[in-house]
Formats: C-alpha cells, structure tokens, sequence
C-alpha cells in the first residue's frame, strides 16, 4: 500500500506541474495577443486621424505590417544604428506627429505628406540605388576586404601568357602558397595603364560583392604588388576549366557543332543548323543579359561587350575585362570627354553618357546616381555590343575575324542604313544574299530582338531596349 500511494504522488506531481505551466502559457500568449489588438487598434486609429479618406482594410493592413516591421527590425535598430541617427529619426517622427503629419506638405496635408515620402523611398532605392550604394561602401566593402584574400609577388610563379591588351597582359600563374592555378593581369608600361589597372581592380571587387553579378563573371581573388612602391597592383583570378572564348567557336568552321559540346546541348533529330544555331544563341544570351542587367542593378556599365571577353568556364560563359568598366554610382573610371571602347562593338554615340555631363565627386556621384539613369540612360551602351552578339552567333557572313571592323562592309552598310537592321537586312540579302536562317527560327524572334537591341537612340536618347527588358522578350522565354 505504502510503495503504491507513493509512486501516484510521483506521478501526479508533475501533472498538475505541466497543466500550472500550460494554463500560465495560456494566459500569457492571451496576454501577448490583448496587448498586440489593442497596439494595432491605437495604431490604426492613429492612421486613420492621419489618413481619413483611406479604406479601412488598407488602414489595418498597415497598421499590422508597420508593428510587424517595428517588432523585426526594432531590436537591430536600436542595437546597431548609432545614436545620432536613431535621435535624428525620433526628433523626426516627433515634428510629424506635431505638425498633424503634414511637416512638409503644408496645407496639403498628411496625404501629400506621405506621397513626398513614397517619393523620396522610390528615389533611394531606384536603380541604381542609393541605399544599396551606400551600403556597399560602408558594410559589404568592409567584410569584403577583410575577406579577400592576400597574396605576394614572391609566392605567385608566372607561366605562360594567355592574352594581352593595349594596357594590361594576363599570365597563367601558380600560387605557391595554396597550390591553385591563378590568372593574373599586369598593366602594361604605356600612358594610363596604372589608372585603369587600378579602377579595374575596383570594378572586380564590386562586382564580387554583388553575387548575381559575381556568377556570371571570372572570379576575382585579390591583388598584390609586384615590387614595393608600384602605381598599380596585379590582379589575380581563379583559373576555372577551360579557356575557350565565344570569338573561338565563332571563328570554328564547324560551327555550331563545339560550341553544343562546351554548352551541353544536345542536338536533336531532324533539326537542322539554323535551329541548332538559333538553341546555343538562346542559351548564350540569356546568360549574358542575365549578367550584364545585375550588372547594371549595382550601377556598372562594363562597355567593351564582345565575344572575346566571354571565356567558357564549365558549361557557360563568364563575362571578363573590367578594364573599361565605370561605376556610375562612384564616377570610378568615368571621364566625359575619353570613351573607352572597342569600335567593333561600340554603339554609334560611342559615349554612355552626353560629354557635357560632369564627373562628380563619389558621394555627389552616389546621390544622383537614379537621376543621371533615368536620364541619360547609360545602361543602353551594353545593349548594343550585346545586340551585335546574337547578330554574330545567328548570321554566319558575320563570323568572321575582322567582318565587325569600323571600316568594314558591315559597319558601313549599317551606318548607312541609319542603323536600322530592316534596312540594312534587306540590302545584304539582295546584294550579298546572307544567310539569315538562324535568327528567323520560330516566326523570326531572334531576329526581332537583334532589331530592338541594335538601332540608334532617339533624341530622348531611349529607343533601343534596356538588357532587363530583353531577358523579358519572347525569344528568351520560349
């Protein structure tokens, strides 16, 4: 009887322990809910004292996301904002409640109020951003230089050399400290190589920065010096498999049958080579649109697109050669009057930007950034270059080594046609007889799309499309 009675005590103890903590729990998360109704409700019903001619479902939407926000980022705002912003932001939020939420828009009241700051939101995070820009410059430039990694010129052991440039020479080279095979570039000994090499070891750090940008390009690792004191350092990327460019299989005479071995694709019975062209075009571009749009996200127009700076890495091609890059949300390697590019894939204003446009110091050139883009629209130099691409990879008379030459046949007829690629299709079909096959697959898509991409801007300089817009077009969605 005793060993009986004693084990129901055991047993019963901890019950009516767990059912005290569950009623406690209970009432708690009743608690928790009271209080969060009743904050919801005061703060709905200080939106709408704000916002009387709101709908009341967008009132208490509102009102339940911005105590959501309020709960999620509270804590790592008042943990991580320095003081003098938090105080700013509370003296702010103080003068609109003084002022009936209407600080700014007078006698327009708290709905004008709150249209000048979805404005000034839209601003600051409209492409290119200035809130991302200045979040690359403080956090990420930080963790992205404390993790980038160092090398010296006593460890790095040169091999042969890969290509050379007018300003820069890149060399196969051995780092003997990880045992990985580098690519390195070092700036030639001629007028403004230093400067270039030096913005370009810039762009390569943002960009690596920015991982959707980063995966379409060679992976940069890091600089060092080849001897103390030198005006620019060497630039050091992984070696990845393979070191092919797209200008390589384009000069092929077995075209495209390589270029559906290096991309993985397979040809399929009864198609012929237009389609099997027109399949690897597809594939190419919608990998270089889909780099060079989050390329321009991040504020860069990299301006020397062409097939010999697209090196197969695996199964697609990486975008390299930063060295005519220019990040306009810094002004970095932006000079009004010096366009840095190649005329055989350059557009005809040759310029991203109007020569009478100034070059602004950094944080000037970050703060104006969205407006010098919405303007200027200097993104749609590298729609071009990329238009003249899928140009190259669908009309074989336009593979050729030096067909692409500012005084060659193409460029002139071109011109001539006033860059309209209708005009000049129908010449070089009459007279030439070019093959155009390729590009007329599926009701001509391809071909409409090389039509919006390589045309001359209008006088608002828009008219030709923006690279985030191709990747839309039904070409590359098909």
């Amino acid at each position: 009887t005793t060993t009986t009675t004693t084990t129901t005590t055991t047993e019963t103890t901890p019950r009516r322990g767990e059912r005290e903590i569950a009623t406690t729990a209970r009432a708690d998360a009743a608690s928790r809910r009271g209080a969060t109704t009743t904050t919801e409700t005061r703060r709905a019903r200080e939106l709408r004292r704000a916002l009387p001619d709101a709908p009341a479902p967008v009132v208490d939407a509102s009102a339940r996301a911005s105590i959501a926000i309020e709960r999620t980022l509270g804590p790592a705002w008042e943990r991580y904002a320095p003081a003098r912003v938090r105080e700013t932001v509370a003296a702010q939020a103080r003068a609109e409640r003084a002022s009936g939420y209407a600080l700014y828009a007078g006698d327009g009241g708290p709905e004008a109020e709150l249209a000048i700051y979805a404005a000034a939101a839209f601003y600051l995070i409209a492409k290119p951003g200035v809130v991302p820009w200045a979040f690359d410059q403080t956090v990420a430039n930080a963790v992205g230089r404390a993790l980038e990694r160092k090398f010296d010129a006593a460890s790095v052991r040169r091999g042969r050399r890969l290509g050379a440039g007018s300003f820069g020479t890149v060399f196969e080279a051995e780092d003997s400290k990880s045992g990985r095979t580098v690519v390195v570039k070092q700036s030639n000994a001629v007028e403004g190589a230093s400067e270039l090499q030096n913005a370009e070891a810039y762009i390569n750090r943002r960009v690596a920065r920015a991982p959707l940008v980063a995966a379409g390009c060679a992976k940069f690792l890091g600089t060092y010096y080849e001897v103390e004191g030198a005006r620019s350092p060497c630039l050091v990327w992984a070696r990845e498999e393979g070191d092919a460019t797209l200008e390589d299989f384009l000069e092929d005479r077995g075209f495209p049958d390589a270029l559906e071995d290096a991309l993985g694709i397979r040809a399929r019975d009864g198609d012929d080579e237009a389609k099997r062209a027109n399949r690897c075009a597809k594939k190419i571009m919608r990998d270089l649109l889909g780099t060079v749009a989050a390329l321009h996200d991040i504020g860069i127009v990299h301006r020397d697109l062409k097939p010999s700076n697209l090196v197969l890495m695996g199964k697609r091609f990486k975008l390299i050669d930063f060295g005519a890059a220019c990040d306009l949300r810094s002004g970095e390697n932006y000079d009004p009057e010096q366009g840095l590019l190649d005329p055989k894939y350059s557009p005809p204003e040759q310029f991203i930007m109007s020569e009478k446009t100034p070059a602004p110091p950094p944080l000037v050139a970050g703060v104006l950034a969205p407006l010098l883009w919405t303007i200027a629209q200097p993104q749609l130099f590298d729609s071009y270059s990329a238009g003249l691409i899928l140009l190259q990879l669908g009309v074989p008379q336009l593979r050729g080594k030096n067909v692409m030459a500012p005084n060659g046949a193409f460029q002139r007829r071109l011109e001539d046609a006033g860059y309209d690629l209708r005009k000049w299709r129908a010449d070089v079909e009459s007279a030439l007889n070019w093959d155009f096959s390729a590009l007329d697959v599926n009701g001509g898509i391809a071909w409409d799309l090389a039509c919006r991409l390589v045309t001359k801007r209008n006088i608002l300089r828009r008219g030709r499309l923006d690279v985030g817009a191709a990747l839309a077009h039904p070409f590359l969605l098909a």
